[in-house]
């Protein structure tokens, strides 16, 4: 039985090797996503050492279950209030954003306790661009009831937001502009 596991462990061993092996330098190893809905935006700001000028425009459509931070879910909790996270990629240009909030029942147009995580790299001639900003007290973020709105049937979240602040990769005042609409998906455990 010894022998026949250690047989099973090597075959696996040598398949994956070579699964990675008779990969040339254009290709991946398969890696799934899906496309559904958007959060995009613009990010404007200037880099740390004051050399480049950040205007940069995403578009962030993809999300995979095997990576399960970019996908976008909702959760009633008990009392009837709504945990959503909104979560979309960009794979090929490596990119994402990732927006949690509360609202109080299914019709709440005020979008409370907001965290985020927005992540930017873009490959330029001679440079490789990259940008992070996370929730924090020094930065601000809004959602605007006006342009806000949750189906709880549907799962459709849709909504504007504004970021901004010096606490990111930069240490310089930075905004992130954009928009959100995608389906978020009800968790079921």
């Amino acid at each position: 039985m010894t022998q026949k596991k250690n047989l099973l462990t090597v075959l696996f061993a040598l398949a994956l090797s070579a699964a990675f092996m008779g990969c040339s330098d254009d290709e991946q190893p398969a890696f799934e996503y899906k496309s559904q809905g958007y959060v995009k935006g613009t990010l404007t700001g200037t880099s740390k050492d004051g050399s480049y000028v950040f205007n940069e425009k995403f578009n962030y459509t993809q999300y995979s279950l095997a990576l399960g931070e970019t996908a976008s879910t909702y959760t009633l909790n008990a009392g009837g209030s709504y945990s959503i996270t909104i979560a979309r990629a960009d794979y090929n240009g490596s990119g994402s954003a990732h927006i949690d909030f509360l609202l109080s029942n299914a019709s709440d147009k005020s979008p409370e306790d907001i965290d985020y995580y927005f992540y930017l790299v873009k490959e330029d001639k001679d440079k490789f661009i990259q940008f992070d900003m996370s929730d924090d007290a020094d930065n601000t973020v809004t959602i605007p009831e006006a342009d806000f709105s949750f189906d709880p049937t549907t799962g459709r979240v849709k909504g504007k937001y504004t970021i901004s602040g010096a606490d990111n990769s930069t240490d310089k005042n930075a905004t992130i502009t954009g928009e959100f609409d995608v389906i978020a998906k009800k968790i079921v455990q």
